[in-house]
């Protein structure tokens, strides 16, 4: 089902979507790692999770994120709209992610739908500090291994924009 031509297929549209975006707004791309997987191991296995953001129009944004940890490896697309202005106050995200997981250790592939609000604030002229919750649903809980739960996760995050 996950096989190269839908691989292409999501990559090609990404790209696409990264270009038309960029062509739109007075372009900022920027590139984030997300702390809190690596401050607390608990939170999804300790995931490494690195996003690209562009922008479209003044207020909004495309995300693409990626995500290695034991279990699992995560493929995310979101839109993000911020509710002041662009890189700064307070903002909401909507997006779907392919959990693919490592069968060897129970983990089962799965699509999930996340929905994110959060802050983000400029320290400086190229870095922004954020701090969200999340709101995911599909993929089994990575405590428990229950599915069809709601789960609640915190995101702490830095991005260097340009």
């Amino acid at each position: 089902m996950f096989n190269r031509f839908w691989v292409l297929l999501l990559a090609g549209l990404v790209l696409s979507l990264l270009v038309i975006g960029s062509a739109q707004a007075a372009t900022s791309i920027g590139f984030g790692y997300d702390l809190a997987r690596q401050l607390d191991k608990n939170q999804d296995d300790g995931q490494v999770n690195l996003t690209g953001q562009v922008s479209v129009g003044r207020r909004s944004a495309l995300i693409m994120g990626l995500a290695s940890g034991e279990r699992y490896e995560v493929l995310e697309l979101g839109f993000k709209r911020y509710n002041e202005k662009y890189l700064s106050g307070s903002f909401f995200q909507l997006g779907a992610g392919y959990w693919y997981g490592d069968k060897k250790k129970a983990a089962k592939s799965k699509l999930g739908v996340d929905l994110r609000l959060g802050y983000e604030l400029p320290i400086t002229r190229h870095f922004v500090i954020s701090g969200a919750v999340s709101a995911l649903y599909g993929p089994n809980n990575l405590n428990t291994n229950e599915r069809g739960e709601v789960i609640f996760r915190p995101h702490l995050g830095i991005m260097f924009h340009f």
